[in-house]
Parts: C-alpha cells; sequence; structure tokens
C-alpha cells in the first residue's frame, strides 16, 4: 500500500534551508574574524547611562528586594493554603448536601 506524504510549507522551507547549506560555493565566515569577538577591549557605547553606586547602598538594595521577594512568597503561600481549604469546604459541603 502506497502512502503519499504532504509536506506543509515550514517542512519545504527547512528541507530548502538544507539543500541551501550543502552548497560549498558560499562561504559561512569570512576569514579569521574570531580575533575581533574574543578581545576584550571593545567597549560598545549604549543609549543608557547607568549610576555608579557605592557597595554599601547596593548591599541595601539588594537587601530591600530580598525582603520583598519573601512577602510576595509568603502571601503567594497564604493565598495558595486559603484556596485550597476553600475549595476542600466547598467540596465537603456539596457531597453533604448531595446525600
Amino acid at each position: 500500500m502506497y502512502i503519499k506524504y504532504t509536506m506543509s510549507g515550514h517542512i519545504i522551507d527547512m528541507v530548502n534551508r538544507i539543500k541551501q547549506n550543502k552548497i560549498q560555493k558560499r562561504k559561512k565566515f569570512k576569514g579569521d574574524n574570531r580575533s575581533v569577538l574574543l578581545s576584550e577591549n571593545i567597549i560598545e557605547p549604549t543609549e543608557y547611562t547607568f549610576p555608579k553606586i557605592s557597595k554599601s547602598k547596593l548591599e541595601t538594595i539588594k537587601s530591600d528586594i530580598k525582603k520583598a521577594a519573601r512577602k510576595n512568597r509568603i502571601h503567594s503561600l497564604y493565598l495558595l493554603v486559603f484556596s485550597i481549604v476553600l475549595t476542600a469546604l466547598i467540596v465537603f459541603t456539596f457531597l453533604k448536601l448531595y446525600r
């Protein structure tokens, strides 16, 4: 029994890409450009100016973030416990009234 397979568009695109990658005429890398990638002296300018912060100020910011994260974690835990208890109560009352 012969089964005819049909390929959708993205499969045909992948097959065409594989065919194109097999062509040896095209160079994938132009010479030895790796030295530019590995050099540490290149500093690209950014559009942002980041403020300089002292270590003590940085530590206080980190501790504030940790406190806020802990507070959010505890709040989420309370909400989870409340929802589990509420769901159990609803199921229990449904089973009691169903009989």
